[in-house]
């Protein structure tokens, strides 16, 4: 009777072997069980990104607010617009009786343009298209900062379905141990405590799914919020985790965000603004002109009847215009030590997420090709020595374990790796496989 056992484990540990290399049965059993369809779309990430992008209200109001700055430029360095005014002497308006013998009401009008101070329009124009470059970087910056939310938060989406996955093919394994050592222990070939391990096994597995559909919750809310979308409907199962783009060296990635970065850009486009400020500033220091012509028919003589002339403006409070130029040149003062604080914090934030991505491409590779398959290997003659009688089940618990959290880190550096691949592509401003460079090269 031992002999015909010890087949029956044999088969059941060559069944088990091959439904946890290849789970995905489980995969669609957990997205029913945790409901998700299966015959529902799968949620890809470059689709994903691209209803973000679309459907996200504060980048639309970013974007409508730079239609609104290209609509300035041109106003900006426009003439002011001229100025016609007409008088009446009200005596005069029944009819006077002039020396020539008209009888007429006596009018005064005049035309006025005003002309600023040479080289004034085109700073403003320059400032305005300025104003423009700024929102455009601004919403450059917008988009790559929703592209890694939307990266992050798929790459969570995919991680909780394989957990939930590896959740349950776990459950189903340590369900069938548990129902061994319950037909052991009537056979009296075990004791008690193996049924009681198992079964504590097993709740804390089941709870453990609780927490993962608790996550799943939380990221879908998440996914949810950057759609922008207020449904219940049911998101679709995450259909892949590409991980196709290559980690460049770190130097050419940190070149790139120097260079590339668009808020980076932003700032040096505030500081190009500021002094346009500052030399306008500069230029309300000088005069203004106007230039003016009119018709008086007060006058007699009809030479006199038609003027022209110019006017200027006369900046006597010269201690108010120091006052203007010295806050101008103070605000791109500041803005440009706000230029050096970014470069640094961007550089910071480059590094981390370049750490991150080292870290979890070498988890990834450890993990698939040596972790993985020896806690398989660990599992498998675990539970051949128990089925001979050989071993403890406590062996048999404890390489489960050991195989259920290298499955479960695999997939998490797998979910790491994305992030920090997003999170890259956010501080280097495009993707990465824009850059060519050596992979593994250390900050």
């Amino acid at each position: 009777m031992i002999v015909l056992y010890g087949r029956a484990w044999a088969r059941h540990v060559l069944s088990s072997m091959l439904s946890l290399a290849f789970f995905l049965p489980h995969f669609a059993s957990a997205q029913q069980q945790h409901g998700e369809s299966v015959r529902g779309e799968p949620l890809v990430v470059q689709r994903l990104v691209a209803d973000v992008l679309r459907s996200n209200p504060g980048l639309k109001s970013m974007q409508a607010a730079v239609a609104a700055a290209q609509y300035r430029v041109e106003p900006a360095g426009a003439l002011p617009d001229p100025q016609f005014s007409v008088a009446v002497a009200p005596d005069t308006i029944s009819g006077l009786q002039t020396p020539t013998g008209e009888r007429r009401a006596n009018i005064r009008a005049e035309l006025n343009q005003e002309l600023p101070w040479p080289g004034t329009l085109g700073l403003r124009t320059e400032l305005a298209r300025n104003e423009v470059r700024i929102a455009d970087e601004n919403v450059a910056a917008v988009r790559l900062e929703l592209e890694a939310l939307t990266r992050s938060a798929y790459a969570q989406w995919y991680y909780v379905h394989r957990a939930l996955a590896i959740n349950l093919a776990n459950q189903q394994l340590v369900e069938e141990l548990w129902r061994n050592t319950e037909t052991r222990y009537a056979a009296g070939l075990t004791g008690q405590q193996d049924v009681l391990q198992a079964d504590v096994e097993l709740q804390h597995l089941r709870h453990q799914a609780i927490e993962l559909r608790r996550l799943k919750r939380t990221v879908r809310s998440k996914i949810r919020g950057l759609l922008n979308d207020s449904s219940n409907k049911p998101l679709g199962a995450p259909a892949s985790l590409p991980l196709d783009d290559k980690l460049p060296a770190y130097s050419i990635l940190r070149d790139r965000a120097l260079s590339a970065h668009p808020e980076l850009r932003s700032l040096e486009l505030r500081i190009a603004a500021g002094k346009n400020r500052e030399s306008l500033a500069k230029k309300d220091a000088y005069p203004d002109f106007k230039v003016f012509g009119g018709y008086n028919s007060l006058w007699d003589v009809q030479e006199k009847r038609w003027v022209a002339g110019v006017g200027l403006s006369i900046p006597l409070n010269r201690s108010k215009y120091r006052d203007q130029i010295a806050e101008a040149s103070a605000e791109v003062e500041g803005m440009q030590y706000d230029l050096q604080d970014r470069r640094a914090r961007l550089l910071d934030q480059l590094e981390q997420a370049y750490a991150l991505a080292e870290e979890a491409a070498h988890a990834t590779e450890l993990y698939e090709q040596s972790l993985i398959p020896r806690t398989r290997e660990n599992l498998s003659a675990a539970r051949a020595e128990y089925g001979s009688g050989t071993g403890s089940f406590l062996d048999v618990l404890t390489a489960e374990q050991s195989k259920l959290k290298a499955e479960l880190e695999l997939e998490r550096s797998r979910a790491d790796y994305f992030i920090a691949i997003a999170q890259l592509q956010q501080w280097t401003g495009g993707s990465l496989s824009q850059s060519t460079g050596t992979t593994g090269n250390t900050p």
